[in-house]
């Protein structure tokens, strides 16, 4: 599961303050509502050695030292507040959040199962379930994992964020189905943002890849409608790929080639948008178009395994327009000798059939001859008695 969001801190809540504690503790609340993080460290370092048995000040000041990224110090803190009340579900979160900032991911797992979630306010549950899922992930419980981004997704349904850190880990587990109902949500929130439009393209493309029937081409036309939509907030080489691809996949051929030749105009140095472009035009049994499109992908910078891809298709393209001496050719350079067996025994049959066809012809010119004869002879007449 890839990270796809930082790890939030607790937010300040209403805490109660007892009379006793000086003005270093309202400073230090101001500093840091003013982002003066270091103030605000100063002032509620002063709290705790002031009141040391006052869980709250070790709370706020292993706060602010996360977000100063001084994660060791911060852990201690936090860890002082849970001994002081560890049934308190405040000082709980922040130290598995405080666990997670120092790479410590059992410990954050082990404490953040513990929790009682029924305690824990909707904004609680959305941080509390992710915060989970990165310590469950990170001590391979991927599974669990999914689970809490889940539940995150469930309390948070009107989050684009929470969708769609559940759909994309779940579209990386191959839950297909379950991550295009997240993405989807996603996108129904936060149309705007390409990253997300982009995990619902691809989630849809690997779905279409793996349906078989009549509904293969309706799930291509919605991976094509969102790439569209994609492109147009986003115009990049990638993105006018993905959706050729989509068009590709649901047989919008002509269309196909048009996006993949906006792809090569942004990128000219790129081989794959020919590529594409060759497999559309020998769909459309366009050859020659194929032809030159896959012969222009031979010229740039390739690696073996994708030259033998492009010549596998370029035999394929030769073969059918009967040339077959290259189809050969290009199927061995593929390492496809299958290939280039059909062929050589392709072409041995034209050529059997071509000289069968010429003896025919020539066979039938004799009996047209011979007919033209008799019936010359027959113009003629009987020849005279003598």
């Amino acid at each position: 599961m890839r990270r796809i969001w930082a790890f939030p801190l607790m937010m300040v809540l209403a805490i109660g303050v007892p009379q006793l504690v000086s003005a270093g503790w309202e400073e230090g609340v101001a500093a840091y509502k003013a982002g003066n993080l270091a103030e605000a460290a100063r002032q509620f370092q002063s709290v705790t050695e002031e009141h040391p048995e006052w869980p709250d000040g070790y709370f706020m000041l292993g706060q602010v030292l996360g977000k100063l990224k001084k994660n060791q110090e911060g852990l201690a803190a936090s860890r002082k507040a849970y001994d002081l009340k560890p049934g308190d579900v405040r000082y709980q979160m922040q130290l598995g959040t405080a666990y997670l900032q120092s790479n410590r991911f059992r410990d954050a797992a082990q404490l953040l199962s513990k929790i009682d979630e029924s305690k824990l306010s909707a904004q609680q549950k959305k941080i509390y379930h992710q915060s989970l899922a990165v310590a469950l992930d990170k001590t391979g419980q991927s599974g669990a994992a999914l689970g809490a981004l889940k539940k995150a997704a469930q309390s948070s349904p009107n989050d684009a964020d929470a969708q769609f850190n559940y759909g994309a880990t779940a579209f990386n587990a191959g839950k297909i189905t379950e991550a295009i109902g997240a993405l989807e949500k996603a996108v129904q929130l936060d149309g705007k943002d390409p990253a997300k439009r982009k995990a619902l393209v691809d989630a849809l493309m690997r779905q279409g890849r793996q349906t078989r029937g009549s509904s293969k081409a309706s799930i291509y036309a919605k991976a094509a409608t969102q790439a569209q939509a994609l492109v147009a907030l986003k115009g990049t080489f990638d993105n006018f790929l993905k959706l050729g691809e989509a068009q590709l996949g649901g047989a919008r051929y002509a269309d196909a080639i048009q996006s993949f030749n906006q792809a090569a105009a942004k990128n000219s140095g790129e081989w794959i948008p020919h590529f594409y472009i060759g497999q559309a035009s020998t769909a459309k049994a366009d050859y020659p178009r194929a032809e030159a499109a896959l012969k222009k992908a031979l010229g740039m910078q390739l690696s073996s395994e994708n030259q033998n891809r492009v010549h596998k298709q370029l035999g394929f393209v030769y073969e059918k327009q009967k040339k077959y001496e290259a189809a050969v050719a290009s199927y061995e350079r593929a390492g496809d000798s299958a290939g280039a067996t059909r062929v050589r025994e392709n072409a041995d049959i034209a050529k059997f059939n071509k000289e069968a066809d010429k003896e025919a012809a020539e066979y039938d010119d004799l009996k047209r001859k011979e007919r033209e004869l008799q019936e010359e002879l027959k113009k003629l007449g009987s020849p005279p008695r003598f």
